[in-house]
């Protein structure tokens, strides 16, 4: 897996097959809590044909760096904006999932300089809560709360198979930095300032999300001015695994319509 430094910054990402291309547009892809690059594998394979494609690491995941990781959504998102601020040259689009969409409304009401044209959020919500159970179980019961954890990240009837590899990808992130993961959702609280967010945003959600349920993403659309919203059917948290088709027709869409 390719590796960039940045100043003192080790970042782990994946692209595409095709090299970069500077007239395309730029996305730049964020997972969620004890996930990775991994994640974004069906974007990486298919939307590479239109646009620059990035999936990220973040610190203490994958093969970016130490397993140091934070506890807090706002040290996510100054690391990720100074990441984004080095790396590219003009205006990205950012994507996240569930924390990774998180960190990305953290980064889009605090971009005053301007170095995003558009974002799109994946199964998340202006707040992210957390249930005691899953965080106490995160450090005394590891393995056995990630199966549960993981089990409700898709909708029913989905092939055994994906829910083996969403632990497993959960697992190898370690307990500390999945239970950090998911103490800074439970301590993220943006509802107030969503409608600071001013550029173009496009909100997706599995209708079937048990996680981060479809009301908070239809509060999102409700308080971010410039929104869309798509809820897809038959698809739980990970949508963009599930239903990777209509997810990335809808994701071409919207950088297509803004350019």
């Amino acid at each position: 897996m390719p590796i960039k430094l940045l100043g003192d910054i080790k970042v782990s990402y994946k692209m595409g097959s095709r090299p970069f291309r500077k007239e395309k547009p730029t996305l730049v892809m964020v997972h969620g809590a004890g996930g990775s690059s991994e994640l974004w594998s069906f974007q990486l394979e298919f939307l590479d044909k239109e646009i620059n494609i990035v999936a990220l690491d973040l610190p203490g995941h994958g093969q970016s760096g130490s397993k140091k990781s934070f506890k807090s959504i706002s040290g996510y998102s100054k690391w990720l904006y100074e990441v984004v601020e080095n790396w590219f040259q003009q205006p990205i689009y950012l994507m996240g999932h569930s924390m990774g969409g998180a960190i990305v409304q953290e980064i889009a009401i605090n971009d005053n300089n301007h170095l995003l044209k558009g974002i799109i959020l994946v199964g998340t919500g202006a707040i992210l809560k957390v249930a005691p159970q899953f965080l106490d179980g995160l450090l005394t019961d590891f393995e056995s709360t990630v199966d549960k954890i993981v089990s409700y990240t898709y909708s029913k009837g989905v092939k055994k198979e994906l829910i083996m590899e969403g632990a497993r990808i959960m697992k190898e992130s370690g307990p500390i930095v999945v239970h950090n993961d998911f103490l800074a959702c439970d301590r993220f609280d943006r509802i107030k300032d969503l409608k600071r967010v001013s550029i173009p945003c496009l909100i997706v959600c599995g209708e079937d999300d048990i996680l981060t349920p479809p009301d908070l993403s239809r509060f999102l659309y409700e308080h971010i001015p410039a929104s869309s919203l798509k809820i897809v059917p038959n698809a739980g948290h990970k949508v963009m695994i599930e239903r990777h088709k209509e997810v990335n027709t809808a994701i071409l869409g919207f950088i297509h319509e803004i350019g």
